[in-house]
């Protein structure tokens, strides 16, 4: 009965009287179909309003260190260039990042959302395909000289 009771207040929280209305509350394709257009293009301006705060401060302090990766292959798992990137929302919190050659061989990222004060939601992490500790905050950190 307890867990039944958490799993019905959430659902008031959130507002969603139906599985319908919360799969639609938090579908983030757009967010992540941006994110690829823009890290395709290596368009580090035009991808920071879609992070975080936390993230921003964490790029802007490894931004001096020369081992940087560019913009264009600094937010996937690989320092390969792919031409292909498409989004899918998994959940409230991770978007699917699936990067690829023309042919299909490639690899998915997630990208990790959060709400932010202002309201919006905003990418906060990158989950790279290698092992769940390599994540895009872990680099940075690293890059940082914070690790």
């Amino acid at each position: 009965p307890a867990p039944m009771l958490i799993a019905a207040a959430l659902a008031g929280a959130l507002g969603a009287a139906t599985p319908a209305a919360a799969a639609s509350a938090f579908n983030y394709d757009e967010l992540g179909f941006e994110f690829c257009r823009l890290t395709l293009a290596g368009d580090l301006a035009g991808l920071r309003p879609l992070l975080s705060r936390g993230l921003v401060r964490a790029l802007d302090q490894a931004a001096g260190n020369p081992s940087l990766p560019p913009p264009d292959v600094l937010f996937q798992t690989y320092t390969t260039p792919v031409p292909v990137c498409g989004a899918r929302t998994v959940n409230a919190a991770l978007v699917q990042i699936t990067r690829s050659q023309p042919d299909g061989t490639g690899w998915n990222d997630y990208i990790v959302v959060v709400p932010e004060p202002d309201g919006q939601t905003r990418i906060d992490d990158v989950l790279f395909a290698i092992r769940k500790s390599d994540t895009l905050m872990s680099r940075l950190q690293g890059l940082a000289g914070q690790d």
